[in-house]
């Protein structure tokens, strides 16, 4: 278990309008609900979950079966996710419902790069065919249910300035920094307490092959989504938390979203 951060684009005319009209910093401006994001799984199903805006920074539990998000509109063509602060071992994913069939391109990008022998700058996601194949992931591939249409990303914190030296890292407390300086991830650190701090700069980029909405749906696809939903309990298990499921018939025996069992008392 872990707390992660992200902040969510995917309509510059919305975003910009961050601090001009909508969503000031104390003057009252309104700020209205443009979508909701909540845990994955039956628990959470009949929750509508907490309001995201247009300054939309995501913070919140990690290391469970996922976040599902949900925008009013529908299924956002493209999506740009920074200031990523999360863990290497508490695993953020990300569930967006998108029409059945809708194709992605999925790029990971470092800032202030050039790619050579020794550093890469951008790494295209690959797909794989299982939420637990993304979630066990080095972090650099998807999944898209074929019924429902969901598609299912980890989200991990990059170094800054490179995506790979040069194959794709998952940066650990441990990894060095470019050319050797400092560490891959900033973070703060003391007394056996491991914070990893954001960086400005890197992004995940995520686009969608989808027809575009009309009007002011343009930023969308045009084809109308159902309420995102995801199966997180194996069968004759019931969701007790946002990373537990435990049996029915006993309640001891219980299952964790990073595919750990047990048979006594874990919280």
């Amino acid at each position: 278990r872990g707390l992660g951060h992200i902040k969510v684009w995917w309509d510059d005319a919305v975003h910009n309008e961050v601090g001009v009209t909508v969503c000031g910093n104390g003057d009252s401006k309104p700020c209205p609900t443009l979508g909701y994001i909540k845990h994955a799984g039956e628990k959470f199903a009949l929750d509508s979950g907490l309001p995201v805006t247009a300054n939309a920074d995501i913070a919140g539990p990690v290391g469970g079966y996922g976040w599902i998000l949900q925008l009013a509109q529908g299924a956002p063509k493209s999506m740009k996710l920074e200031l990523i602060e999360v863990r290497w071992d508490t695993p953020l994913l990300l569930h967006v419902q998108y029409p059945p069939g809708t194709g992605f391109t999925i790029e990971a990008h470092a800032a202030w790069c050039s790619t050579n022998q020794y550093y890469s700058c951008i790494e295209t996601f690959q797909q794989v065919g299982s939420v637990a194949e993304v979630r066990s992931s080095l972090g650099n591939t998807y999944y898209v249910n074929p019924t429902t249409g969901v598609l299912t990303v980890r989200v991990i914190q990059t170094p800054q300035s490179f995506i790979g030296n040069p194959d794709w890292l998952l940066p650990d407390n441990n990894s060095v920094g470019k050319w050797g300086n400092g560490y891959a991830i900033d973070r703060f650190e003391r007394g056996g307490v491991y914070l990893p701090t954001m960086s400005y700069g890197p992004y995940l980029q995520i686009d969608a092959n989808c027809a575009a909405g009309s009007g002011g749906n343009q930023a969308f696809c045009a084809d109308s989504i159902q309420s995102a939903t995801v199966d997180v309990c194996s069968a004759g298990y019931e969701q007790v938390a946002y990373d537990k499921c435990c049996s029915k018939s006993n309640p001891l025996l219980c299952e964790f979203a990073d595919g750990a069992k047990t048979d006594t008392q874990r919280p």
